[in-house]
């Protein structure tokens, strides 16, 4: 069995001890999502429920809202 490098010099190196404990990163609990990402999905929902909202005031008056991105219940028109 080999020795240690400072067991050969005759130095022993202390272990390393901290009063806390280790804090690991985990995956779970840190968000890897980028800030402009959560911003531009937002920015697309509130326009999805502008548009809803437009097109429901609308159609009480018997009027088509004109889009291709109206989404209800996932369903695309």
């Amino acid at each position: 069995m080999a020795a240690s490098p400072t067991a050969l010099l005759g130095v022993e190196l202390p272990s390393h001890r901290s009063p806390r404990p280790p804090a690991y990163l985990r995956g779970e609990d840190t968000p890897l999502i980028r800030p402009y990402l959560i911003a531009h999905e937002r920015e697309q929902e509130r326009r999805r429920q502008r548009d809803r909202r437009t097109a429901a005031t609308l159609a009480t008056l018997s009027l088509d809202f004109p889009t291709l991105s109206l989404d209800i219940h996932g369903v695309t028109a």
